[in-house]
């Protein structure tokens, strides 16, 4: 009987120290696993760090340079109607970006089919003065919204 009672506490510790193991086990496999979740923040914060270090630096370049949003004039451009090719060459010819203004796109569509059922060339109204009831032939419809940037001098 002794080694009946001697069997059970032992059986009780056993388990008892096989519960505490496992749990000890499932605190360990949570702390790596947050383990594992701070390093890749630290190194999310650390590519951001480096990420604004870089920006910081080239606003700091740009305003040494003095190209600062007060020092820029802004053109707005906002056609509407409809152009010849030449015309229109013309236009798209002047929204590239050079070394004394830049072209800030906000939209472009082009319609190249102008012609009604009966095949001539539709006379859409231009929007050239408000009292003017003028209309021009286009071989394209040209929708062209953007800004003009421009260094104050």
């Amino acid at each position: 009987m002794a080694s009946a009672i001697l069997l059970f506490l032992a059986a009780n510790f056993f388990l008892t120290a096989y519960d505490e193991f496992a749990s000890y086990e499932g605190r360990l496999r949570g702390s790596r696993q947050e383990l594992e979740a701070l390093k890749e923040h630290h190194k999310e914060q650390e590519r951001k760090r480096r990420i604004l270090t870089r920006v910081k630096g080239f606003v700091d370049r740009a305003r040494s340079l003095g190209v600062e949003r007060h020092n820029w004039d802004y053109y707005d451009v906002n056609i509407d109607e409809p152009v010849s090719f030449p015309e229109a060459r013309q236009i798209l010819a002047q929204t590239v970006n050079t070394s004394s203004y830049y072209f800030r796109p906000i939209k472009l569509y082009i319609q190249k089919n102008l012609e009604s059922e009966t095949g001539k060339k539709k006379k859409m109204p231009r929007p050239s003065s408000a009292d003017s009831k003028e209309t021009k032939e286009g071989d394209i419809y040209l929708t062209l919204k953007g800004t003009f940037v421009v260094p104050q001098r």
